[in-house]
């Protein structure tokens, strides 16, 4: 596991203090997973991308959280996974499959600066989603004209908007 320090000036005597510490209570410090970096270069830390930048509306350096490239990456690989454009699926279930996965990468980033993640999600989402329902109709392009974004959100499609969604209260059979 990758340990991290933030420090405010030199980081080697922290870190020297920190791996005295670790010795004391029965740990070791494995050296070729500990880096010193700048915050301004930024480091990936459980999913989140943390880096020090000018803040736009003060002028002063702030810590940004993003979601991790890798993070990205991951949630459109497990949604390949899932779905597929020849899945003999209806539509309904496709939603279904779609749905969860989906909130609950949001719900873990929306506390996150994370609205250009978000976009390129529901993008994502959006595509693929409609090169299944061209392909299940037998149709040929990309589908815009016969399945516009509304249409899509209509079929149940999940819409990410701004971040923050909620999950569902009461059971459907309620």
């Amino acid at each position: 596991m990758m340990q991290y320090l933030v420090c405010k000036k030199s980081a080697e005597p922290v870190l020297e203090a920190f791996a005295f510490l670790a010795e004391r209570i029965g740990l070791t410090l494995n050296r070729e997973k500990t880096r010193i970096t700048k915050l301004s270069d930024g480091f990936d830390f459980i999913g989140f991308n943390f880096v020090k930048r000018k803040s736009p509306k003060s002028g002063k350096k702030v810590i940004y959280t993003f979601p991790a490239k890798h993070a990205q990456k991951a949630i459109r690989n497990s949604l390949k996974f899932l779905t597929s454009r020849r899945a003999p699926v209806s539509p309904k279930e496709y939603v279904e499959l779609v749905k969860p996965v989906v909130m609950g990468w949001v719900n873990y980033f929306r506390h996150a600066n994370a609205s250009d993640a978000f976009r390129g999600l529901q993008r994502f989402i959006n595509i693929r989603f409609r090169r299944y329902l061209i392909r299940r109709s037998r149709g040929r392009g990309f589908g815009w004209k016969k399945f516009p974004n509304g249409k899509l959100y209509a079929m149940g499609i999940v819409y990410i908007g701004s971040g923050m969604m909620e999950y569902p209260t009461k059971l459907a059979h309620d």
